[in-house]
């Protein structure tokens, strides 16, 4: 009976252990599996993370390509996108990052992009500032920025366009030489995508290229200090014009003090005439009564003469005055005139190296 009692605890205990063996192989393994889906989703993260760095940095490398050589550059092994004809595509250049990593990225541009403007940009309000502004004798920033407004605007009147300026998209394969083609859906915006060989996708548009090129702040700029310029243009017009006014102002009063001057010479001349024929008229007059009456008439016909003449000059002379008073502030207003016409000049000289200095900046700040 003892023995029996024994043996039944002796299967007891070993059900037991088979029991505790099983749970704990269960919950090793549902760690390691939990474990290992952890490591996959790190792994995969980190590699996400890795992808959206190496693209940001060749973003970055295209964004200061295009503030350098003013326009985007052509990709490695390029050939017409079959989904967007009117772009590149192949793989970016490594020359854009810098390193020499193995390719990795593949890259589409719009073809227009990456060849140097034909027309160089010129601001529109320009025109009216003639032939002093200063031509440019190489392309900047500016031309790139026309080129890429007009595309964009290209791209908003088109139906279902892409609106792409330029992408990049990292490719994930054992085989990096094969024609992995650039998937890119309409209207893509940057960010993390998942597909088929690709680990993420950026895609930029004209007006993104534009907004962070500077291009709107530039022609601001430039349209601002044109307008500036133009403006101390008219007013050095104005200047001119009102100096021109106040040179015939000075000529006139000179015109009239010059008049008055002779007015008194010749009232001065007749008074002279006058006395002369008096005392001529008084040494040959006879002491007869009839001469001494000739010389009582001669003598009031003299006084009468005398002070007609004697009356315009002194009232010549006054007006003289007048005009020597008016003269003198003819001449002080055109030197006021004069210093504005200089004035007005250094200020449009000013605005107009301004205006030259923006045309040669281009986009830069």
């Amino acid at each position: 009976m003892m023995r029996q009692v024994k043996a039944q605890a002796r299967v007891r205990q070993r059900g037991w252990s088979l029991l505790e063996a099983v749970l704990v192989v269960s919950l090793v393994a549902f760690m390691a599996a939990g474990f290992w889906k952890t490591l996959a989703l790190v792994d995969h993260h980190g590699r996400s993370e890795q992808a959206r760095d190496l693209l940001q940095r060749a973003e970055d490398a295209l964004y200061g390509m295009a503030l350098r050589d003013h326009q985007l550059p052509v990709p490695d092994d390029a050939v017409v996108s079959a989904q967007l004809p009117d772009h590149w595509e192949g793989w970016l250049p490594v020359q854009v990052l810098g390193t020499a990593r193995a390719r990795s990225i593949r890259y589409v541009v719009d073809r227009s992009l990456t060849a140097a403007p034909s027309v160089r940009y010129q601001a529109d309000p320009l025109h009216l500032l003639g032939t002093q502004v200063e031509a440019r004798a190489d392309l900047n920033g500016l031309d790139l920025c026309l080129q890429a407004v007009r595309r964009e605007e290209t791209g908003l009147a088109e139906a279902r366009a892409l609106r792409l300026a330029f992408g990049v998209q990292r490719v994930e394969a054992a085989d990096r030489t094969m024609d992995t083609r650039f998937r890119l859906q309409a209207h893509a915006a940057a960010g993390a995508q998942q597909t088929d060989g690709h680990v993420d996708t950026r895609a930029a548009s004209a007006g993104e290229l534009v907004q962070r090129l500077g291009c709107v702040q530039a022609f601001a700029r430039l349209a601002t200090a044109v307008k500036t310029a133009v403006l101390a243009a008219d007013v050095l017009q104005l200047s001119q014009l009102d100096a021109s006014l106040r040179a015939l102002a000075v000529k006139e009063a000179e015109e009239a003090v010059l008049n008055h001057e002779w007015r008194i010479v010749n009232c001065s001349a007749r008074l002279a005439v006058s006395t002369w024929n008096f005392v001529a008229s008084k040494l040959t007059a006879a002491t007869t009564p009839a001469g001494a009456m000739m010389a009582f008439v001669n003598f009031a016909g003299f006084a009468l003469e005398a002070s007609r003449w004697a009356i315009q000059l002194d009232y010549a002379s006054g007006q003289k005055q007048k005009a020597d008073v008016s003269l003198e502030k003819a001449r002080r207003m055109l030197a006021t005139a004069e210093a504005r016409v200089a004035d007005g000049g250094a200020q449009f000289g000013r605005r107009l190296e301004q205006v030259n200095a923006l045309q040669r900046r281009g986009v830069w700040p």
